[in-house]
């Protein structure tokens, strides 16, 4: 169901706030957390990638972060920026933004409900995601509609239906980089080729519901 104009109305007063701790899930050695700089980096190399997330799951909120992704031949990485309530649980719901190494000038939005998917969207994003930083932004409200924003611009929305399964149970936040050439035999984010390696994609202002 859609929301009211009131409703939507006191959605844009709902408060974030910085992220100030993060949990790393694997490969430690390759994520940095510098906090004076307000900044997360994943770094890609011979050791592999890293995955991040916040210490708490969230009901419903903002989440958004300014990316800069990694450089150079970048096939058959995915970076990424997404809520999940729980990676590698086959039931999970999921609200993505994924990176394809195979293409800098495109990002790909997702949405699972009890591990259900499939409603993939590529949108070109008019710049290389590697040569600068830009915003990209979840609004989730569970009883009404998810939002993807790039610099502030709604990409994609999508209303809950009655009719339709949609992301309910609580998300972390999470972020990674990792080798996705075994997707598809290659054909969505491309092979990895690795010839520019060590390869960093850095997450800065990050924000989280309040």
């Amino acid at each position: 169901k859609k929301g009211t104009f009131k409703e939507m109305a006191s959605w844009c007063h709902i408060p974030t706030k910085k992220i100030e701790e993060i949990a790393v899930d694997y490969n430690p050695v390759v994520c940095e957390h510098k906090k004076e700089e307000d900044a997360i980096e994943i770094r890609f190399d011979e050791v592999g990638g890293a995955r991040w997330r916040t210490l708490q799951q969230y009901e419903m909120g903002t989440f958004s972060a300014r990316i800069k992704c990694p450089s150079g031949n970048t096939s058959g990485l995915n970076s990424s920026f997404y809520l999940s309530s729980l990676e590698g649980d086959k039931s999970q719901d999921e609200i993505d933004f994924e990176f394809l190494g195979k293409d800098k000038g495109i990002v790909q939005t997702n949405y699972y409900t009890q591990g259900v998917g499939s409603r993939e969207i590529i949108h070109t994003l008019g710049f290389d995601s590697s040569t600068d930083f830009h915003e990209y932004e979840i609004r989730w409200a569970p009883a009404h509609f998810i939002e993807w924003l790039i610099d502030g611009v709604v990409v994609r929305r999508v209303d809950r239906s009655e009719d339709e399964p949609f992301p309910c149970q609580p998300m972390f936040l999470y972020a990674s980089v990792w080798n996705a050439s075994d997707i598809d035999m290659g054909r969505w984010a491309g092979k990895y080729i690795g010839c520019d390696a060590p390869y960093i994609c850095t997450y800065k202002d990050v924000h989280i519901p309040a």
